[in-house]
């Protein structure tokens, strides 16, 4: 055999045994080997050159899958609105709404009302402003709440009217001049002056028979919206009367509550014992007995502590 013809072949298996294997490497896919030989022009054997490429794909192990659960909501619908409880809890949409407004500047412990002629404060939450409230011993703690909001009680909101509505409330038409700008509603002209922390709602008392109560909704909704802009919590209320006969209104305003998760307290609920459900049946328009005043009033201070005390709790801003 001729020296310069001898074709020394290497096995892949002795290369990979001189090269050798990490303990801490792991080859997975591919190893690739190439071995280039080249002739010896003299009589003894030469050693090959190898060239070893090793490719090495790592083993990845998938992450889990993780579906988070759903937290049930175990609301009472709206449809279900007279059975809702007639003081509110407070919801987390309600305290994200609250701290909103607290970086926007809000007026600490301040509440402002929207309504009609019985929201004024003399009907409505003013008697706290003065010294002919009573307190029975099981309600004490309420006192806090009355000490903390002092300045509210008897201020005159903007946004109370006599015969005011929800379209009314939006309407530039209806806001005093005096004090509010040309292109203001009520509402508006309300919350930019005093800058409440909390605004009560009471609408639906004046609204005329056979009237929608789709667009008294419609026009709810956008009363909450503004007042949620300006960095105010809304709480609504449902209504001790019937005017317009099917109790539509009181359940557009459970849809409103329910839909924004905002505060409603119940009058319809807590009006529910008194004789002919609260209303004065000597007036032929809608307006409450002396005792339907009362409950009004009682059942909207502890609306008002049952709120202020979870949000006080989230953030006190202090006085």
């Amino acid at each position: 055999m001729c020296r310069n013809d001898i074709l020394w072949t290497i096995s892949l298996m002795c290369v990979l045994a001189s090269v050798g294997c990490s303990s801490s490497a792991t080859l997975v896919n591919t190893q690739e080997a190439s071995i280039t030989l080249a002739p010896s022009s003299t009589s003894s054997p030469v050693a090959a050159t190898a060239t070893l490429t090793i490719t090495v794909t790592p083993s990845l192990t998938p992450a889990p899958t993780i579906t988070p659960t759903a937290t049930p909501d175990t609301r009472l619908t709206p449809r279900d609105w007279a059975a809702w409880p007639v003081v509110p809890a407070v919801s987390a949409r309600a305290k994200e709404i609250y701290l909103q407004g607290v970086a926007r500047g809000v007026t600490p412990r301040t509440f402002s009302v929207v309504g009609d002629c019985q929201s004024e404060p003399a009907v409505f939450l003013g008697i706290y402003a003065t010294d002919r409230y009573y307190l029975t011993s099981d309600y004490q703690y309420l006192q806090e709440t009355i000490d903390d909001f002092k300045s509210s009680f008897s201020h005159k909101s903007v946004s109370v009217r006599d015969g005011l509505s929800s379209p009314s409330a939006l309407s530039p038409l209806w806001a005093d001049p005096q004090v509010c700008q040309p292109d203001e509603n009520p509402v508006q002209c309300e919350l930019r002056l005093y800058k409440p922390m909390l605004v009560f709602i009471n609408l639906g008392t004046v609204w005329r028979e056979g009237a929608s109560a789709d667009k008294y909704e419609e026009y709810l909704r956008q009363v909450v919206d503004i007042v949620i802009a300006s960095g105010a919590l809304p709480i609504l209320s449902t209504k001790a009367d019937n005017v317009e006969g099917d109790h539509s209104l009181n359940l557009a305003t459970a849809r409103v509550a329910y839909d924004y998760d905002i505060p409603l307290w119940n009058f319809w609920a807590a009006a529910d014992y008194l004789p002919n459900h609260g209303l004065d049946p000597e007036r032929s328009d809608i307006y409450l007995t002396p005792d339907a005043w009362d409950v009004r009033n009682f059942v909207a201070l502890r609306t008002l502590d049952a709120i202020w005390r979870v949000l006080k709790a989230v953030y006190d801003p202090g006085n």
